[in-house]
């Protein structure tokens, strides 16, 4: 500290510093790497105000690299819990590990004469023969680790062109400096990243071994366990993936290994219309995923916000979370992560859950009774009995091939069918969408998933209160009278209220269920479902205020 008080800018000698001992970077593009070091450099030269105490800039090519991040060791635990290989089995690790050290060493001094300064405040430099001798043990550390993960990968061709073509990076070798115990285990304090979203088949070159995720259907995966794995036992984890980490069935093994890993997991998800946290080609829904290996046990998870770009600034301010009990990360037969921040709508979706029987239950493909439904969705769901119109924008006439976003659910008995539609049509099923789906598909799976219990409330209408009939409580009789009696008027109304979308040559129909003509119709149906699964009042009005938030208005479906 003697130092900073007494230097001429203490912000350039903090930044600087942190540079050095705090900061380090790695990316599979070389030009990535000089960027990065450009920038930081830039950021560096911004903090003096006069050019005359320019000072020479840190060497920061320890800190910031070029490899491969997956293709590499951490450490020679690592090797073991990857490819099951000991330091009996890889003797080369062990050797490695003693030259790290070493190098860690070199480093510390290398670091420490960069920020030294004499008394008239002109900075020292370790000096050409300081970074030779520095860089020599990294390279003799790297080539070691290099040989035994050849040797453990099996690989079949010559060990030059395989280094060539994988660019291995060995955690420990290259920043040796963070892979010494410095009193909670080895590795680094935190590690941040925005890994790249490329399908496995799309690499080409190089392939990565031992990893959980290894079979996942998007790279990021994979980088995301390799970052979870450079932490020491106090470390912090932030990475920016896509949303399907949530909700994909090709990503369990990502939120199982998350999961597991982290006792703390903290997941917030960002829609990309109106607004998304990328813009261009990188325009897609992302997840953020921040973890430790301590604090509050458990998994907390938030909605997929719709933003505005105006709200950019208070976007992460205004962030929301609510624990993802056991009840909620299932969704049918997949275990996922829900979207969900508001906790009254979460208590609600919980006892449904807990309490009630899936749409599946009742589903018949043989049946002859049908709810058809769009397949994409974005404000509201499109739910009808009979599908809508689809005209000829040329010609005037209905288009002679049925819609191929229109996919229907078959009951074998009309009562489930009508208790299917009106429960479908309502705010439960759009919440229920919107924590299980993608933000943009509608499909059978998610939609069948609803628990709502509709057998029970069809044997309440069978029973019809009379004594032959199966036991049941006569006020759910009532409700469930009044609410077939609110399908058959919404299937009445919904007609009228026809609207249209031009689409590659044809008018497509939809039925808008908000206006209010339809709405009183679905509000009142949703409060007696609410009274049928035992929810409150209190949950029954936040679930139409998120409903109503995340619909910004009235907006096209």
């Amino acid at each position: 500290m003697e130092e900073a008080r007494g230097h001429r800018s203490y912000r350039y000698w903090l930044l600087k510093t942190i540079c050095l001992n705090n900061l380090y970077g790695v990316d599979l593009m070389g030009e990535a790497a000089e960027i990065a070091k450009l920038r930081l450099f830039l950021k560096l030269a911004a903090q003096l105000d006069d050019a005359a105490l320019m000072e020479p800039l840190p060497d920061l090519d320890f800190n910031i690299k070029s490899g491969n991040l997956l293709v590499g060791i951490a450490d020679p635990d690592d090797a073991q819990r990857r490819f099951g290989a000991s330091l009996l089995s890889a003797p080369g690790l062990a050797t490695a590990e003693e030259a790290a050290q070493q190098a860690a060493e070199a480093y510390d001094e290398f670091a420490a004469a960069q920020l030294g300064e004499t008394a008239d405040g002109i900075s020292h430099s370790s000096g050409d023969s300081g970074k030779e001798q520095l860089t020599a043990q990294i390279d003799a550390t790297r080539n070691l680790a290099d040989d035994a993960l050849y040797k453990l990968r099996d690989e079949s061709v010559g060990f030059e062109q395989w280094r060539e073509s994988h660019q291995p990076f060995h955690w420990f070798a290259e920043f040796p400096s963070v892979w010494r115990d410095h009193g909670h285990g080895r590795g680094f304090d935190v590690v941040i990243g925005n890994p790249p979203y490329v399908k496995p088949g799309a690499v080409d070159g190089y392939t990565w071994q031992g990893y959980e995720t290894q079979n996942c259907p998007d790279l990021y995966a994979a980088c995301t366990e390799r970052a979870s794995t450079l932490l020491n036992d106090q470390g912090r984890f932030a990475m920016i993936v896509m949303h399907s980490i949530c909700f994909h069935k090709g990503f369990l093994a990502a939120r199982n290994y998350l999961t597991s890993c982290f006792p703390s997991l903290w997941v917030s998800s960002y829609s990309r219309i109106p607004d998304g946290l990328f813009s261009g080609s990188a325009r897609v829904r992302n997840s953020i995923l921040v973890a430790a290996r301590f604090g509050n046990t458990g998994l907390f998870t938030s909605r997929c916000r719709r933003w505005l770009t105006e709200g950019r600034g208070s976007l992460f301010d205004t962030q929301q979370y609510t624990r993802a009990d056991a009840e909620l990360l299932r969704c049918g037969d997949i275990r996922q992560w829900p979207f969900l921040d508001d906790h009254g709508v979460a208590g609600a979706l919980k006892k449904i859950a807990k309490n009630c029987r899936p749409i599946e239950e009742v589903l018949d493909r043989g049946g002859m009774h049908a709810v058809g439904y769009k397949t994409v969705a974005q404000y509201a769901l499109g739910i009808y009995i009979h599908e809508p119109p689809t005209v000829n924008l040329s010609t005037g006439m209905p288009a002679s091939t049925a819609s191929e976003r229109s996919k229907w659910l078959f009951f074998g008995e009309q009562v489930h069918r009508d208790m299917a539609f009106i429960v479908l049509t309502g705010r439960w099923s759009y919440l229920w969408w919107l924590a299980y789906g993608d933000e943009f598909d509608v499909t059978r799976g998610v939609l069948a998933a609803l628990p709502c219990d509709i057998e029970r409330l069809a044997s309440a209408a069978a029973s019809g209160g009379s004594p032959s009939g199966p036991p049941c409580d006569m006020e759910l009789v009532t409700l469930v009278e009044q609410l077939l009696a609110w399908s058959k008027a919404l299937q009445d109304e919904m007609p009228k209220h026809l609207k249209w979308k031009a689409n590659a040559g044809v008018n497509v129909g939809r039925y808008d269920l908000r206006v209010p003509e339809c709405r009183v119709i679905t509000d009142e149906a949703d409060w007696l479902l609410a009274q049928a699964w035992g929810l409150t009042r209190e949950q029954y009005e936040a679930a139409g205020n998120l409903r109503d938030r995340m619909t910004f208005g009235q907006r096209d479906a």
